[in-house]
């Protein structure tokens, strides 16, 4: 046996899946959580997902345990916080639970529990939905299975990726304020002044990148239509909210 066929052999069963299929299996859990309000229907959606992330992504048992320990913490900051909002006329005829400087009915840590339950039957469904997949796998099943326009589909991948494009920019924008002497200060005040100064280099480098791509992708024959004007747009509209990501790196 070859040495592709054994790394073939040994993917994850979650990474061989059709994506598009995995995103159609969880959609209607992911529907069918948002809108029950009971604790036993979200519970098991939790178990199986858990189940599927477990025995499909073959995670080690240290992953599994701080993945655990994570859930439970979240589920129990969860619980408390959503049963101290919880209106006591609501859950006035449940029995009380705490009776001192605060006062904690029953019903409230339900309420809590079932919300917890919901938000981490969400989290854990969206990771079934997105292990093991790939950027370009999922595009690649967009097309095929999800019929989607291959010229949208790998247009905004193209525009994806230059997230990290407009960081790198953005850094070495900084870098040369820097250089030149411009220093602003610490917090809210200073982080709108570099935010305003960095705005307009970025953009016009984003620019120059959107249309680098979009001459290349056509001199490759990519989508024999409009399309500098529409990567363009596309990667330009990206821009604006990349930005404050970007931004986040270097902090205040």
């Amino acid at each position: 046996m070859s040495t592709s066929t054994q790394s073939v052999g040994r993917r994850p069963q979650l990474a061989a899946l059709n994506p598009v299929a995995k995103l159609a299996a969880v959609l209607p859990a992911v529907v069918l959580v948002l809108f029950t309000r009971d604790m036993a229907t979200p519970a098991v959606i939790v178990i199986a997902a858990a189940l599927v992330i477990i025995v499909g992504a073959r995670l080690r048992p240290r992953a599994i345990l701080i993945g655990g320990a994570i859930i439970l913490l979240a589920g129990a900051w969860t619980t408390a916080s959503f049963a101290l909002l919880t209106r006591p006329e609501v859950v006035a005829g449940t029995p009380v639970v705490i009776d001192g400087w605060i006062t904690l009915h029953a019903g409230a840590l339900c309420t809590g529990m079932a919300t917890s339950l919901r938000l981490i039957a969400m989290m854990l469904l969206a990771l079934v939905g997105s292990l093991g997949t790939t950027t370009s796998a999922l595009v690649s099943a967009l097309v095929r299975q999800g019929r989607v326009p291959y010229r949208f589909a790998y247009g905004a991948v193209a525009a994806v990726r230059f997230a990290p494009r407009y960081r790198q920019d953005l850094l070495t924008i900084r870098a040369a304020q820097r250089a030149r002497g411009i220093i602003d200060r610490r917090g809210p005040v200073g982080y709108l002044t570099r935010t305003w100064r960095s705005l307009i280099p970025l953009l016009a480098g984003g620019a120059r990148h959107a249309e680098r791509l979009s001459l290349a992708m056509d001199a490759r024959g990519f989508a024999v239509w409009s399309g500098v004007a529409a990567i363009f747009v596309i990667t330009n509209a990206l821009g604006p909210l990349t930005f404050g990501t970007g931004m986040a790196g270097p902090g205040w």
